[in-house]
Protein backbone atom coordinates (compact mmCIF):
# COMPACT_ATOMS: atom_id res chain seq x y z
CA UNK A 1 0.00 0.00 0.00
CA UNK A 2 1.56 3.43 -0.78
CA UNK A 3 2.58 5.56 2.32
CA UNK A 4 0.78 8.84 0.47
CA UNK A 5 -1.72 9.56 3.55
CA UNK A 6 -4.53 11.14 0.55
CA UNK A 7 -4.13 7.47 -0.69
CA UNK A 8 -4.86 5.92 2.45
CA UNK A 9 -7.47 7.99 3.43
CA UNK A 10 -8.84 7.40 -0.29
CA UNK A 11 -8.86 3.67 -0.26
CA UNK A 12 -10.89 3.53 3.31
CA UNK A 13 -12.94 5.66 2.34
CA UNK A 14 -13.60 3.74 -1.03
CA UNK A 15 -14.20 0.60 1.02
CA UNK A 16 -16.25 2.45 3.72
CA UNK A 17 -18.33 3.77 0.30
CA UNK A 18 -18.63 0.08 -1.01
CA UNK A 19 -19.20 -1.59 1.64
CA UNK A 20 -22.33 0.51 2.22
CA UNK A 21 -23.83 -0.12 -0.33
CA UNK A 22 -26.58 -2.98 0.24
CA UNK A 23 -28.53 -3.17 -2.95
CA UNK A 24 -25.71 -4.25 -5.47
CA UNK A 25 -23.51 -7.16 -4.71
CA UNK A 26 -19.62 -5.25 -5.76
CA UNK A 27 -16.75 -7.36 -5.45
CA UNK A 28 -13.13 -8.07 -6.99
CA UNK A 29 -12.17 -10.92 -9.11
CA UNK A 30 -8.03 -11.92 -10.20
CA UNK A 31 -7.69 -12.44 -13.71
CA UNK A 32 -8.32 -16.57 -12.92
CA UNK A 33 -12.02 -15.26 -11.98
CA UNK A 34 -11.44 -15.65 -8.04
CA UNK A 35 -13.32 -13.65 -5.67
CA UNK A 36 -10.61 -11.36 -4.05
CA UNK A 37 -12.81 -8.87 -2.11
CA UNK A 38 -16.29 -8.64 -0.63
CA UNK A 39 -18.97 -5.89 0.16
CA UNK A 40 -22.25 -6.20 2.22
CA UNK A 41 -24.31 -6.05 -0.62
CA UNK A 42 -23.06 -9.55 -1.76
CA UNK A 43 -23.42 -11.05 1.59
CA UNK A 44 -26.98 -10.07 1.53
CA UNK A 45 -27.60 -10.82 -2.01
CA UNK A 46 -26.00 -14.00 -2.65
CA UNK A 47 -25.66 -15.45 1.31
CA UNK A 48 -22.02 -16.31 1.01
CA UNK A 49 -20.26 -14.61 4.27
CA UNK A 50 -16.88 -12.99 3.22
CA UNK A 51 -14.70 -15.19 4.85
CA UNK A 52 -16.19 -18.34 3.12
CA UNK A 53 -16.45 -16.85 -0.30
CA UNK A 54 -12.78 -14.87 -0.70
CA UNK A 55 -10.68 -17.52 -3.04
CA UNK A 56 -13.57 -19.54 -4.63
CA UNK A 57 -14.12 -19.41 -8.20
CA UNK A 58 -17.25 -17.08 -9.47
CA UNK A 59 -18.35 -19.70 -11.21
CA UNK A 60 -20.04 -21.00 -8.00
CA UNK A 61 -22.85 -18.23 -8.71
CA UNK A 62 -23.79 -19.20 -12.28
CA UNK A 63 -26.23 -22.09 -12.97
CA UNK A 64 -25.47 -25.92 -13.88
CA UNK A 65 -26.74 -25.28 -17.10
CA UNK A 66 -25.07 -22.15 -17.49
CA UNK A 67 -21.67 -23.62 -16.35
CA UNK A 68 -21.39 -26.59 -18.38
CA UNK A 69 -22.25 -24.62 -21.22
CA UNK A 70 -18.67 -22.23 -20.43
CA UNK A 71 -20.69 -19.18 -19.25
CA UNK A 72 -18.56 -18.21 -16.97
CA UNK A 73 -15.56 -18.52 -18.70
CA UNK A 74 -17.05 -16.84 -21.54
CA UNK A 75 -17.17 -13.57 -18.88
CA UNK A 76 -14.08 -13.39 -18.09
CA UNK A 77 -12.71 -13.46 -21.69
CA UNK A 78 -14.90 -10.93 -23.13
CA UNK A 79 -14.27 -8.53 -20.23
CA UNK A 80 -10.64 -8.87 -20.36
CA UNK A 81 -9.92 -8.82 -24.23
CA UNK A 82 -12.83 -6.10 -24.86
CA UNK A 83 -13.17 -4.14 -21.22
CA UNK A 84 -16.64 -5.33 -20.23
CA UNK A 85 -18.80 -7.93 -20.05
CA UNK A 86 -22.92 -7.50 -19.03
CA UNK A 87 -25.19 -10.10 -19.37
CA UNK A 88 -29.12 -10.87 -17.50
CA UNK A 89 -29.62 -13.88 -16.67
CA UNK A 90 -30.48 -16.60 -13.77
CA UNK A 91 -27.31 -16.99 -10.91
CA UNK A 92 -27.33 -18.99 -7.47
CA UNK A 93 -27.44 -17.93 -4.06
CA UNK A 94 -25.75 -19.79 -1.33
CA UNK A 95 -29.01 -21.96 -0.31
CA UNK A 96 -29.10 -23.28 -4.28
CA UNK A 97 -32.13 -20.42 -4.82
CA UNK A 98 -31.97 -18.98 -8.40
CA UNK A 99 -32.63 -14.93 -9.07
CA UNK A 100 -32.80 -12.83 -11.66
CA UNK A 101 -29.62 -10.95 -11.87
CA UNK A 102 -28.43 -7.91 -14.40
CA UNK A 103 -24.63 -8.16 -13.92
CA UNK A 104 -21.52 -6.19 -15.26
CA UNK A 105 -17.94 -7.24 -15.26
CA UNK A 106 -15.25 -4.53 -15.61
CA UNK A 107 -11.48 -5.22 -16.73
CA UNK A 108 -9.59 -2.92 -14.16
CA UNK A 109 -6.19 -1.87 -15.43
CA UNK A 110 -3.19 -0.16 -13.09
CA UNK A 111 -1.71 3.92 -13.65
CA UNK A 112 0.75 1.41 -16.38
CA UNK A 113 -2.46 0.13 -18.17
CA UNK A 114 -1.50 -3.39 -17.11
CA UNK A 115 -4.89 -5.58 -16.55
CA UNK A 116 -4.56 -6.42 -12.87
CA UNK A 117 -8.42 -7.85 -12.39
CA UNK A 118 -12.12 -7.69 -12.54
CA UNK A 119 -14.59 -5.50 -11.16
CA UNK A 120 -18.14 -7.56 -10.41
CA UNK A 121 -21.49 -5.53 -9.79
CA UNK A 122 -24.64 -7.70 -9.70
CA UNK A 123 -28.23 -6.41 -9.20
CA UNK A 124 -31.11 -8.42 -8.48
CA UNK A 125 -33.97 -7.79 -10.38
CA UNK A 126 -36.11 -10.67 -9.75
CA UNK A 127 -38.97 -8.23 -8.89
CA UNK A 128 -39.03 -6.57 -11.91
CA UNK A 129 -38.35 -9.61 -14.26
CA UNK A 130 -41.14 -11.31 -12.88
CA UNK A 131 -43.05 -7.58 -13.92
CA UNK A 132 -41.99 -7.99 -17.59
CA UNK A 133 -42.93 -11.48 -17.74
CA UNK A 134 -46.81 -10.75 -16.42
CA UNK A 135 -46.69 -7.58 -18.56
CA UNK A 136 -45.28 -9.96 -21.90
CA UNK A 137 -47.77 -12.39 -20.56
CA UNK A 138 -50.54 -9.67 -20.69
CA UNK A 139 -49.61 -8.74 -24.19
CA UNK A 140 -49.93 -12.19 -25.29
CA UNK A 141 -53.19 -12.66 -23.72
CA UNK A 142 -54.24 -9.24 -25.50
CA UNK A 143 -53.01 -9.95 -28.98
CA UNK A 144 -53.95 -13.81 -28.69
CA UNK A 145 -57.63 -12.42 -27.86
CA UNK A 146 -57.15 -10.12 -31.01
CA UNK A 147 -56.32 -13.31 -33.13
CA UNK A 148 -59.47 -14.97 -32.22
CA UNK A 149 -61.78 -11.88 -32.86
CA UNK A 150 -60.16 -11.59 -36.10
CA UNK A 151 -60.63 -15.28 -36.73
CA UNK A 152 -64.20 -15.10 -35.44
CA UNK A 153 -65.30 -12.48 -37.76
CA UNK A 154 -63.56 -14.44 -40.74
CA UNK A 155 -64.98 -17.99 -39.87
CA UNK A 156 -68.82 -16.38 -39.03
CA UNK A 157 -68.95 -15.18 -42.03
CA UNK A 158 -67.61 -18.49 -43.85
CA UNK A 159 -69.67 -20.12 -41.50
CA UNK A 160 -72.81 -19.73 -43.25
CA UNK A 161 -72.33 -20.32 -46.56
CA UNK A 162 -70.56 -24.03 -45.57
CA UNK A 163 -73.25 -24.83 -43.03
CA UNK A 164 -75.50 -24.57 -45.93
CA UNK A 165 -73.35 -26.73 -48.25
CA UNK A 166 -72.96 -29.67 -45.46
CA UNK A 167 -76.88 -29.13 -44.63
CA UNK A 168 -77.49 -29.60 -47.87
CA UNK A 169 -75.14 -33.01 -48.36
CA UNK A 170 -76.16 -34.15 -44.86
CA UNK A 171 -79.98 -33.84 -45.90
CA UNK A 172 -79.61 -35.43 -49.38
CA UNK A 173 -78.14 -38.08 -47.97
CA UNK A 174 -80.95 -38.61 -45.49
CA UNK A 175 -83.18 -39.12 -47.93
CA UNK A 176 -81.65 -40.66 -49.63
CA UNK A 177 -81.00 -43.58 -47.23
CA UNK A 178 -84.68 -43.35 -46.41
CA UNK A 179 -85.52 -44.53 -50.43
CA UNK A 180 -83.46 -47.43 -50.71
CA UNK A 181 -82.74 -51.15 -49.35
CA UNK A 182 -79.86 -51.55 -51.24
CA UNK A 183 -76.89 -52.13 -48.36
CA UNK A 184 -74.35 -51.08 -50.70
CA UNK A 185 -76.01 -47.71 -51.41
CA UNK A 186 -76.83 -47.21 -47.76
CA UNK A 187 -73.50 -47.95 -46.36
CA UNK A 188 -72.44 -45.21 -48.85
CA UNK A 189 -75.04 -42.79 -47.49
CA UNK A 190 -73.86 -43.52 -44.02
CA UNK A 191 -70.08 -42.31 -45.26
CA UNK A 192 -71.62 -39.51 -46.52
CA UNK A 193 -73.33 -38.43 -43.60
CA UNK A 194 -70.56 -39.31 -41.37
CA UNK A 195 -68.27 -36.89 -43.37
CA UNK A 196 -70.92 -33.90 -43.47
CA UNK A 197 -71.15 -34.38 -39.31
CA UNK A 198 -67.39 -34.53 -39.47
CA UNK A 199 -67.06 -31.04 -41.55
CA UNK A 200 -69.96 -29.33 -39.39
CA UNK A 201 -68.37 -30.40 -35.89
CA UNK A 202 -65.20 -28.32 -36.87
CA UNK A 203 -67.35 -25.35 -37.75
CA UNK A 204 -68.91 -25.91 -34.30
CA UNK A 205 -65.21 -26.00 -32.77
CA UNK A 206 -63.79 -22.80 -34.64
CA UNK A 207 -67.31 -21.24 -33.69
CA UNK A 208 -66.87 -22.00 -29.97
CA UNK A 209 -63.32 -21.16 -29.46
CA UNK A 210 -63.12 -17.48 -31.70
CA UNK A 211 -66.85 -16.44 -30.30
CA UNK A 212 -66.79 -18.43 -26.89
CA UNK A 213 -70.93 -18.19 -27.60
CA UNK A 214 -73.61 -18.24 -24.70
CA UNK A 215 -75.15 -21.99 -24.82
CA UNK A 216 -76.91 -22.61 -27.71
CA UNK A 217 -78.69 -26.13 -26.75
CA UNK A 218 -80.05 -28.66 -28.94
CA UNK A 219 -81.40 -31.99 -28.30
CA UNK A 220 -78.65 -34.81 -29.11
CA UNK A 221 -78.01 -38.29 -29.10
CA UNK A 222 -75.28 -38.33 -26.37
CA UNK A 223 -73.96 -41.95 -27.94
CA UNK A 224 -73.68 -40.69 -31.51
CA UNK A 225 -71.97 -36.95 -30.07
CA UNK A 226 -69.49 -38.86 -28.26
CA UNK A 227 -68.30 -41.40 -30.93
CA UNK A 228 -67.93 -38.65 -33.61
CA UNK A 229 -65.71 -36.78 -30.55
CA UNK A 230 -63.26 -39.72 -29.96
CA UNK A 231 -61.51 -38.70 -33.31
CA UNK A 232 -60.77 -35.45 -31.90
CA UNK A 233 -59.80 -36.56 -28.83
CA UNK A 234 -57.36 -39.10 -30.69
CA UNK A 235 -55.89 -35.71 -32.44
CA UNK A 236 -55.14 -34.31 -29.00
CA UNK A 237 -53.11 -37.45 -27.45
CA UNK A 238 -49.36 -38.37 -27.88
CA UNK A 239 -49.13 -41.97 -29.71
CA UNK A 240 -47.59 -43.10 -26.75
CA UNK A 241 -51.49 -42.87 -24.83
CA UNK A 242 -54.27 -45.29 -25.64
CA UNK A 243 -57.54 -43.84 -26.12
CA UNK A 244 -60.50 -46.57 -25.41
CA UNK A 245 -64.16 -45.97 -24.97
CA UNK A 246 -66.96 -47.64 -23.54
CA UNK A 247 -70.28 -45.43 -25.09
CA UNK A 248 -73.64 -48.08 -24.87
CA UNK A 249 -76.50 -47.04 -28.16
CA UNK A 250 -79.15 -47.02 -25.83
CA UNK A 251 -78.41 -43.73 -23.80
CA UNK A 252 -81.49 -41.82 -23.20
CA UNK A 253 -81.25 -37.95 -25.35
CA UNK A 254 -80.01 -35.07 -23.24
CA UNK A 255 -80.66 -31.18 -24.07
CA UNK A 256 -77.07 -29.20 -24.10
CA UNK A 257 -74.44 -27.02 -26.38
CA UNK A 258 -72.90 -30.14 -28.16
CA UNK A 259 -69.87 -27.58 -29.06
CA UNK A 260 -69.63 -26.97 -25.42
CA UNK A 261 -69.67 -30.62 -25.12
CA UNK A 262 -66.78 -31.31 -27.04
CA UNK A 263 -64.71 -28.76 -26.00
CA UNK A 264 -65.52 -29.99 -22.44
CA UNK A 265 -64.20 -33.64 -23.04
CA UNK A 266 -61.16 -31.44 -25.37
CA UNK A 267 -60.62 -30.11 -21.97
CA UNK A 268 -60.39 -32.82 -19.95
CA UNK A 269 -58.58 -35.19 -22.26
CA UNK A 270 -55.58 -32.34 -22.23
CA UNK A 271 -55.26 -32.63 -18.83
CA UNK A 272 -55.58 -36.20 -18.61
CA UNK A 273 -52.76 -36.41 -21.51
CA UNK A 274 -50.56 -33.96 -19.23
CA UNK A 275 -50.93 -36.05 -16.27
CA UNK A 276 -49.21 -38.95 -18.05
CA UNK A 277 -45.59 -39.09 -18.03
CA UNK A 278 -45.08 -41.56 -20.52
CA UNK A 279 -47.07 -44.42 -22.01
CA UNK A 280 -50.91 -45.20 -20.59
CA UNK A 281 -54.56 -45.25 -21.29
CA UNK A 282 -57.63 -42.80 -21.08
CA UNK A 283 -60.81 -44.03 -20.93
CA UNK A 284 -64.32 -42.22 -22.03
CA UNK A 285 -66.97 -44.13 -20.79
CA UNK A 286 -71.12 -43.01 -20.57
CA UNK A 287 -73.86 -44.65 -18.54
CA UNK A 288 -77.35 -43.62 -17.83
CA UNK A 289 -78.09 -43.17 -14.01
CA UNK A 290 -80.12 -41.71 -11.22
CA UNK A 291 -79.05 -39.82 -8.87
CA UNK A 292 -81.19 -39.16 -5.41
CA UNK A 293 -79.36 -36.22 -4.06
CA UNK A 294 -76.31 -38.33 -3.00
CA UNK A 295 -74.15 -35.77 -5.15
CA UNK A 296 -74.65 -32.06 -5.73
CA UNK A 297 -78.22 -32.46 -4.77
CA UNK A 298 -78.92 -33.80 -8.07
CA UNK A 299 -82.08 -35.64 -8.43
CA UNK A 300 -83.77 -37.58 -11.23
CA UNK A 301 -82.05 -39.20 -14.41
CA UNK A 302 -78.95 -38.43 -15.91
CA UNK A 303 -75.99 -39.51 -18.23
CA UNK A 304 -72.67 -39.97 -16.36
CA UNK A 305 -69.84 -38.67 -19.01
CA UNK A 306 -66.23 -40.28 -17.88
CA UNK A 307 -62.88 -39.77 -18.50
CA UNK A 308 -59.98 -41.71 -16.85
CA UNK A 309 -56.11 -41.44 -17.28
CA UNK A 310 -53.85 -43.84 -15.99
CA UNK A 311 -51.80 -40.59 -14.36
CA UNK A 312 -50.20 -39.27 -11.38
CA UNK A 313 -53.22 -38.59 -9.50
CA UNK A 314 -54.16 -34.90 -7.35
CA UNK A 315 -53.94 -34.93 -3.72
CA UNK A 316 -57.11 -33.90 -1.79
CA UNK A 317 -55.67 -30.19 -0.92
CA UNK A 318 -55.37 -29.43 -5.09
CA UNK A 319 -58.55 -31.48 -5.72
CA UNK A 320 -60.49 -29.02 -4.09
CA UNK A 321 -59.26 -26.44 -6.16
CA UNK A 322 -58.93 -27.44 -9.53
CA UNK A 323 -62.27 -25.82 -10.32
CA UNK A 324 -61.35 -22.84 -9.55
CA UNK A 325 -60.58 -20.35 -12.71
CA UNK A 326 -57.11 -19.64 -13.07
CA UNK A 327 -56.13 -22.18 -10.76
CA UNK A 328 -53.65 -24.33 -12.54
CA UNK A 329 -50.93 -26.86 -11.40
CA UNK A 330 -49.28 -26.56 -14.68
CA UNK A 331 -45.49 -24.99 -15.14
CA UNK A 332 -45.02 -21.62 -16.56
CA UNK A 333 -46.71 -21.29 -19.38
CA UNK A 334 -48.32 -24.47 -20.28
CA UNK A 335 -52.01 -23.89 -18.86
CA UNK A 336 -54.09 -21.31 -18.47
CA UNK A 337 -56.11 -22.42 -15.77
CA UNK A 338 -59.40 -21.64 -17.16
CA UNK A 339 -59.60 -25.93 -19.00
CA UNK A 340 -61.73 -27.35 -15.86
CA UNK A 341 -62.92 -24.14 -15.12
CA UNK A 342 -65.34 -23.96 -18.45
CA UNK A 343 -65.65 -27.52 -17.63
CA UNK A 344 -67.32 -27.14 -14.48
CA UNK A 345 -69.55 -24.03 -16.11
CA UNK A 346 -70.83 -25.93 -18.66
CA UNK A 347 -72.10 -28.68 -16.19
CA UNK A 348 -73.57 -26.22 -14.34
CA UNK A 349 -74.97 -24.29 -16.87
CA UNK A 350 -76.60 -27.50 -18.82
CA UNK A 351 -78.22 -28.18 -15.60
CA UNK A 352 -75.72 -31.11 -14.04
CA UNK A 353 -72.98 -31.37 -12.34
CA UNK A 354 -69.11 -32.68 -12.10
CA UNK A 355 -67.26 -35.02 -9.51
CA UNK A 356 -63.27 -35.20 -9.39
CA UNK A 357 -62.07 -38.50 -8.14
CA UNK A 358 -58.51 -39.34 -7.63
CA UNK A 359 -55.70 -40.35 -5.75
CA UNK A 360 -52.21 -39.66 -5.91
CA UNK A 361 -50.12 -42.29 -8.03
CA UNK A 362 -53.67 -44.22 -9.72
CA UNK A 363 -54.90 -41.84 -11.66
CA UNK A 364 -58.00 -39.70 -12.14
CA UNK A 365 -61.39 -39.34 -13.08
CA UNK A 366 -64.17 -36.41 -13.91
CA UNK A 367 -67.36 -37.39 -14.43
CA UNK A 368 -70.10 -35.00 -15.94
CA UNK A 369 -73.81 -35.31 -14.78
CA UNK A 370 -76.14 -34.18 -17.76
CA UNK A 371 -79.68 -34.32 -17.47
CA UNK A 372 -81.58 -36.91 -19.11
CA UNK A 373 -84.77 -35.94 -21.30
CA UNK A 374 -87.83 -38.17 -21.27
CA UNK A 375 -90.24 -36.50 -22.87
CA UNK A 376 -89.48 -38.14 -26.10
CA UNK A 377 -90.15 -41.62 -26.44
CA UNK A 378 -90.44 -44.06 -29.23
CA UNK A 379 -89.72 -43.06 -32.83
CA UNK A 380 -88.04 -39.63 -33.31
CA UNK A 381 -89.43 -39.12 -36.65
CA UNK A 382 -93.28 -39.33 -36.20
CA UNK A 383 -95.11 -38.56 -39.31
CA UNK A 384 -97.17 -35.54 -37.93
CA UNK A 385 -100.89 -35.22 -39.91
CA UNK A 386 -101.53 -32.32 -42.18
CA UNK A 387 -99.52 -29.61 -40.94
CA UNK A 388 -98.79 -26.52 -42.90
CA UNK A 389 -95.01 -25.40 -43.26
CA UNK A 390 -93.94 -21.46 -44.37
CA UNK A 391 -90.35 -22.70 -45.20
CA UNK A 392 -88.02 -19.43 -46.09
CA UNK A 393 -84.69 -20.34 -47.37
CA UNK A 394 -82.55 -18.21 -49.80
CA UNK A 395 -80.27 -21.30 -50.83
CA UNK A 396 -81.99 -22.56 -53.89
CA UNK A 397 -80.23 -26.12 -53.33
CA UNK A 398 -80.73 -26.20 -49.81
CA UNK A 399 -84.87 -25.38 -49.87
CA UNK A 400 -85.31 -27.96 -52.06
CA UNK A 401 -83.59 -30.58 -50.00
CA UNK A 402 -85.58 -29.26 -46.85
CA UNK A 403 -88.61 -29.55 -48.76
CA UNK A 404 -88.22 -32.61 -49.31
CA UNK A 405 -86.99 -33.80 -45.57
CA UNK A 406 -90.53 -32.19 -44.73
CA UNK A 407 -92.65 -33.57 -47.11
CA UNK A 408 -91.00 -36.89 -46.27
CA UNK A 409 -91.86 -36.30 -42.51
CA UNK A 410 -95.36 -35.41 -43.52
CA UNK A 411 -95.44 -31.85 -43.90
CA UNK A 412 -97.54 -29.80 -46.36
CA UNK A 413 -95.13 -27.11 -47.71
CA UNK A 414 -95.13 -23.68 -48.98
CA UNK A 415 -91.42 -22.08 -49.93
CA UNK A 416 -90.22 -18.30 -50.29
CA UNK A 417 -86.52 -17.41 -51.12
CA UNK A 418 -86.80 -14.40 -49.60
CA UNK A 419 -88.81 -12.35 -46.69
CA UNK A 420 -90.85 -10.58 -49.33
CA UNK A 421 -91.92 -14.08 -51.28
CA UNK A 422 -93.20 -14.90 -47.73
CA UNK A 423 -95.34 -12.15 -46.40
CA UNK A 424 -96.48 -12.69 -50.11
CA UNK A 425 -97.41 -16.74 -49.62
CA UNK A 426 -98.57 -15.54 -46.15
CA UNK A 427 -101.66 -13.16 -47.29
CA UNK A 428 -102.13 -16.28 -49.97
CA UNK A 429 -102.23 -19.24 -47.79
CA UNK A 430 -105.63 -19.94 -45.79
CA UNK A 431 -103.94 -21.32 -43.20
CA UNK A 432 -100.21 -22.17 -41.72
CA UNK A 433 -98.88 -23.62 -38.71
CA UNK A 434 -94.92 -23.26 -38.61
CA UNK A 435 -92.75 -20.54 -39.95
CA UNK A 436 -89.20 -21.96 -40.12
CA UNK A 437 -87.05 -19.72 -41.79
CA UNK A 438 -83.39 -19.07 -41.96
CA UNK A 439 -81.86 -15.94 -39.74
CA UNK A 440 -79.57 -14.92 -42.89
CA UNK A 441 -80.74 -13.74 -46.10
CA UNK A 442 -80.69 -11.01 -48.91
CA UNK A 443 -82.92 -8.36 -49.44
CA UNK A 444 -82.78 -6.45 -46.19
CA UNK A 445 -85.21 -8.49 -44.11
CA UNK A 446 -83.18 -11.30 -42.08
CA UNK A 447 -85.26 -14.34 -40.94
CA UNK A 448 -85.89 -12.62 -37.16
CA UNK A 449 -86.90 -9.82 -38.53
CA UNK A 450 -89.78 -11.55 -40.72
CA UNK A 451 -90.71 -13.65 -37.78
CA UNK A 452 -91.65 -10.78 -36.15
CA UNK A 453 -93.76 -9.11 -38.81
CA UNK A 454 -95.51 -12.58 -38.89
CA UNK A 455 -95.80 -12.67 -34.90
CA UNK A 456 -97.97 -9.67 -34.90
CA UNK A 457 -100.13 -10.72 -37.48
CA UNK A 458 -100.41 -14.08 -35.93
CA UNK A 459 -99.23 -13.96 -32.29
CA UNK A 460 -99.64 -17.51 -31.85
CA UNK A 461 -98.14 -19.37 -34.58
CA UNK A 462 -95.05 -21.34 -33.70
CA UNK A 463 -91.63 -20.26 -35.01
CA UNK A 464 -88.38 -22.29 -35.81
CA UNK A 465 -85.26 -20.78 -36.78
CA UNK A 466 -81.70 -21.51 -38.23
CA UNK A 467 -78.39 -20.26 -39.00
CA UNK A 468 -75.11 -21.46 -39.52
CA UNK A 469 -73.74 -17.93 -38.72
CA UNK A 470 -72.69 -17.38 -35.33
CA UNK A 471 -72.71 -13.62 -34.86
CA UNK A 472 -76.99 -13.65 -35.67
CA UNK A 473 -76.48 -15.66 -32.65
CA UNK A 474 -74.60 -13.55 -30.17
CA UNK A 475 -76.58 -10.37 -31.82
CA UNK A 476 -79.96 -10.87 -30.80
CA UNK A 477 -81.52 -12.45 -27.55
CA UNK A 478 -83.46 -14.58 -29.88
CA UNK A 479 -87.27 -15.56 -28.20
CA UNK A 480 -87.58 -18.23 -30.82
CA UNK A 481 -86.03 -21.48 -30.69
CA UNK A 482 -83.13 -22.12 -32.94
CA UNK A 483 -81.89 -25.09 -34.98
CA UNK A 484 -78.03 -24.62 -35.59
CA UNK A 485 -76.55 -25.74 -39.26
CA UNK A 486 -75.63 -28.14 -40.40
CA UNK A 487 -79.09 -30.03 -39.46
CA UNK A 488 -80.03 -33.62 -39.97
CA UNK A 489 -83.08 -35.31 -40.83
CA UNK A 490 -83.32 -36.25 -37.45
CA UNK A 491 -82.46 -32.90 -35.63
CA UNK A 492 -85.09 -31.39 -37.60
CA UNK A 493 -87.62 -34.06 -36.94
CA UNK A 494 -87.14 -33.13 -33.02
CA UNK A 495 -87.41 -29.74 -32.96
CA UNK A 496 -90.75 -29.51 -35.26
CA UNK A 497 -92.07 -31.98 -32.52
CA UNK A 498 -91.21 -29.70 -29.89
CA UNK A 499 -92.90 -26.61 -31.50
CA UNK A 500 -96.11 -28.68 -32.43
Amino acid sequence: MSDNPAFQLSSENYEVLVNAVVDYAIYMLDLNGHVISWNVGAERIKGYSREEILGQHFACFFTEEDRLGGKPDDALNIAKNGGRFQDEGWRLRKDGTRFWALTVLEAIYDKQGTLIGLAKITRDITERHEAQQRLTEAREQLLQSQKLEALGQLTGGLAHDFNNLLTIIRGAADLGSRQTADENLLRQFEAIRNAADHGGSITRQLLAFARREPLRTQIIDPSETLRSTLQLLKQSLRSDLQLTSDIPSDLPSIEVDPSQLELSLLNLAVNARDAIAGAGTIHLSAVSCELQEEFDGLRGRFVAIGLSDSGCGISPEVAQRVFEPFFTTKQFGQGTGLGLSQVYGFAKQSGGGVRLQSEPGRGTTVTLYLPARTQYGGENTARPAAKHVLLVEDDVNLAQVCKDMLEMMGFQVTLAHNATAAMQSLNQLTHVDLLFSDIRMPGGTNGLELANRIRQRLPELPVLLTTGFSEAQRREALIYPLLNKPYTYESLSRALQELL
